[in-house]
């Protein structure tokens, strides 16, 4: 009797050792995240730092017409609901760029121009800046969670930069330019989805 318990622990040990060795081969398969790690003695080459806000501009002329563009798709499948996330801001020699950041890979269809500062429906919006650029966003549904973006800027062209809500599917961001309607270029750019906005410090300033 004695024998035989010996050969059943025996047996479920080397079981055990077989399956452990089948569960680690599993787990760890020679594909492309073995080939990330480097050679033993070698370092993997860093990856250079991207902005993706860097990228250039279009080499249209800036002025001072309304501009847009149609709606563009990203690589991902999240455009349900996008809305506005945030703005950030690259101020350079009083040269500004302003970018919009939504919470989509791709951007909706939008516009872009001079206006009066008033919101969505009409009302008026107490924003700093002499003259207001107002992106409209055509989300298309009301989106969930929508951030409230209010920022003050010193110095340059941009004053103040507002989410005004939304209404009948476009959300709208107001921008407060200082020295009246100065030229400005729009472009939108996916993967994230963003709209860029630069504004140049007038000439005499």
């Amino acid at each position: 009797m004695t024998h035989r318990r010996v050969a059943v622990m025996v047996s479920a040990v080397l079981l055990l050792t077989a399956c452990t060795d089948v569960v680690t081969g599993v787990a760890s398969p020679g594909g492309p995240a073995s080939r990330s790690t480097p050679p033993s003695g070698g370092s993997a080459p860093a990856p250079s730092p991207t902005d993706p806000t860097d990228e250039q501009s279009p080499e249209d002329p800036a002025d001072t017409e309304a501009d847009g563009g149609p709606a563009q798709p990203g690589s991902g499948e999240d455009d349900v609901g996008m809305r506005v996330e945030g703005v950030h801001f690259r101020n350079e020699n009083g040269d500004v760029r302003l970018v919009v950041n939504l919470s989509s890979s791709g951007v909706p269809e939008w516009t872009i121009g001079y206006s009066e500062a008033s919101g969505p429906g009409g009302e008026p919006v107490d924003i700093a800046g002499d003259a207001f650029l107002r992106l409209r966003l055509r989300t298309g549904s009301e989106p969930s969670g929508r951030s409230t973006t209010n920022v003050r800027s010193s110095p340059g062209p941009i004053a103040q930069v507002l989410t005004t809500g939304y209404h009948e599917g476009t959300e709208e961001v107001l921008i407060g330019v200082r020295g009246g309607e100065l030229p400005f270029r729009a472009f939108a750019q996916t993967d994230p989805g963003r709209i860029v906005i630069d504004v140049p410090e007038p000439a005499d300033g």
